[in-house]
């Protein structure tokens, strides 16, 4: 696999391994920038719906654009093979860091897991369940940020279908199962991630699982039969109150637990323990653990806004130009790097639909209906992507508007210089494309709609 371009990525490593398929690191053949890619076990193609449930899944992955969570960018079927693109971020996932670190104080836990409910949040909300939460799958970047990755993936594996299941295909973890996981999991909600939730804190305090053996049944039966052992047995630095919460999160019964992670956010708020801990701490940290990378995320963080004259803000002087700066030049980066997504899935639209056209032209009889209504399925996930994307886009022109005007022009030329020693020409393009909607957004508050987008295209990029 290595060496070997698909899909306009070209596989530069292996990144990591899991139950589902093994995990590269990628680069975008045109575009100056990195991704994961997650190769899904071949083993799974061989089911007759499994196709169809991954267009599926991974197009409301893709919707989770959230900055506590690893957005699906992508996703592609190549030699009976599926793919999901995901950022790149830069840092480690939790379960080393926990073992690297023993246990977490109630600060660093707690700063970590607020990222964490919040990302979980946020899919439940867009009525998405991941169904298996667990440390590995939680990454910490650079930035100290938390922020989880792989949700639907338990669909994606047939989570409640007996026959994928006895076929082999590992469907969650038993150490971090919701007893009604084990018992139906075809039923479950999202009350199921709460408790996950709950066993995920529970070991960043202490080091451990509550529950373990030497087999998956053990297990298993113990999440459904065992008492939550109490937190404070294994850390007696953990406050009563927040063990109180952990076991409470761990309810057998879902209707005893946190309803939603809301609740549980605002519970552990009202302990009074502050959920970020001082800046020196990260930065010890993740000196400590420089040397480790696994996936990139380039952080955008709030743009300060601008004081009652339009001028930079004055309270942090130069510390504060720097940010606007750094913040102007990344919007510039992500609105141009999905400026170039939407030419290419214009592009694409465009040679199948041609293809279709020629079809019709020759007559249906000569070519295979099934790779016909493939390819038209195709065409609607394509345009998909697009107004998808379009929001995105149109959300990064928004916040660079609310930038003053000479840094984001400095920035632009700044990131056109970094362009131009690559020799990214086709990324100039559409650079200079979203340059233009930028000025007619802050001019006339014009938005960008599909129709501006394809047209903008064509012009541009050709």
């Amino acid at each position: 696999m290595i060496g070997r371009t698909l899909h306009n990525f070209r596989i530069i490593s292996r990144i990591g391994e899991g139950g589902m398929g093994v995990v590269y690191l990628a680069e975008h053949r045109e575009l100056p920038k990195r991704f994961a890619i997650k190769s899904l076990s071949s083993a799974l193609s061989g089911d007759p719906r499994f196709r169809e449930r991954f267009y599926r899944e991974a197009q409301n992955q893709a919707l989770l654009d959230h900055p506590n969570i690893v957005q699906v960018t992508d996703f592609f079927e190549e030699d009976n093979q599926f793919f999901l693109v995901m950022e790149y971020v830069d840092g480690q996932d939790l379960s080393k860091f926990i073992k690297a670190r023993g246990k977490l104080s109630q600060k660093e836990a707690l700063s970590i897991f607020a990222d964490i409910l919040k990302g979980v949040e946020f899919a439940h909300s867009k009525g998405i369940i991941h169904r298996d939460v667990k440390p590995s799958n939680v990454l910490i970047d650079k930035s100290g940020r938390a922020r989880i990755m792989d949700f639907g993936i338990a669909i994606l594996a047939g989570a409640g279908d007996e026959r994928l299941t006895a076929a082999g295909t590992a469907v969650g973890s038993p150490w971090y199962m919701s007893p009604e996981q084990i018992r139906r999991p075809q039923d479950v909600d999202h009350r199921s991630d709460i408790y996950s939730l709950g066993i995920v804190l529970y070991e960043m305090l202490t080091g451990e699982v509550p529950f373990d053996g030497e087999t998956d049944f053990s297990v298993k039966d113990q999440q459904i039969n065992s008492p939550v052992p109490d937190p404070r047995r294994k850390n007696s630095e953990i406050s009563p109150e927040l063990a109180h919460l952990i076991v409470g999160a761990m309810a057998k019964d879902p209707r005893e637990r946190f309803q939603d992670c809301r609740e549980f956010l605002q519970r552990l708020k009202k302990l009074e323990i502050p959920l970020s801990p001082p800046k020196w701490q990260w930065r010890l940290v993740l000196t400590m653990l420089a040397s480790i990378g696994t996936l990139l995320y380039l952080r955008s963080p709030a743009v300060p806004p601008d004081d009652d004259n339009g001028k930079t803000p004055k309270g942090n002087g130069t510390e504060v130009m720097r940010e606007q700066r750094q913040v102007a030049f990344n919007l510039i980066q992500s609105a141009s790097e999905k400026a170039r997504f939407l030419c290419l899935e214009f592009e694409r639209v465009k040679q199948k639909e041609n293809f279709l056209e020629t079809v019709e032209q020759v007559g249906e009889r000569h070519i295979d209906t099934s790779k016909i209504d493939s390819l038209k399925k195709q065409i609607q996930d394509h345009g998909k992507n697009i107004e998808d994307a379009i929001s995105g886009y149109t959300g990064f022109i928004t916040q660079l508007a609310g930038i003053k005007d000479d840094i984001v022009e400095e920035e632009f030329n700044e990131y056109a210089g970094s362009l131009e020693k690559k020799e990214s020409f086709a990324q100039i393009h559409t650079t200079r494309l979203m340059k233009d909607h930028y000025q007619q957004y802050r001019k006339n508050k014009q938005s960008v709609n599909t129709e501006v987008m394809h047209k903008a295209c064509v012009q541009e990029v050709g």
